[in-house]
């Protein structure tokens, strides 16, 4: 009996210890198409989208897609889940006719988290 409670003590103990560190992970970022805030066109194949809280992704898109300079909305199509989902490969990126411009569903091939901030003094473009 002596010898039962300190062992109990060292198996609680590093149970708590192997734990900690799984609870410690950040967690994956990923950009909901609910949350899109604002984002800026780089090119016709990169966009630099920023959500609600901040985080901002770097959304590559296939060949295809042309004139992305000043779209005034955008639309994201992430599987099902109600915009809960999270936009990556093989979703669409939905751009409305502007003006004369005919509208554009534009495949997504990648989306990650963007490596910068935005510089100080500056804004996303096109925040809504």
């Amino acid at each position: 009996m002596k010898y039962l409670f300190p062992a109990l003590s060292a198996l609680l103990l590093t149970g708590a210890v192997l734990a900690a560190p799984a609870a410690a992970q950040p967690q994956q970022q990923c950009l909901r198409q609910n949350m899109v805030n604002g984002w800026k066109v780089v090119n016709d194949q990169t966009l630099i989208v920023t959500d609600r809280v901040g985080h901002q992704f770097t959304v590559s898109l296939a060949k295809g897609c042309r004139d992305l300079k000043w779209p005034m909305r955008l639309g994201f199509s992430a599987g099902t889940g109600f915009g809960l989902s999270c936009v990556g490969r093989h979703d669409f990126l939905y751009v409305p006719s502007n003006g004369g411009d005919v509208s554009q569903r534009c495949l997504i091939d990648d989306v990650q988290p963007y490596p910068g901030g935005i510089p100080a003094g500056k804004t996303a473009m096109n925040q809504r």
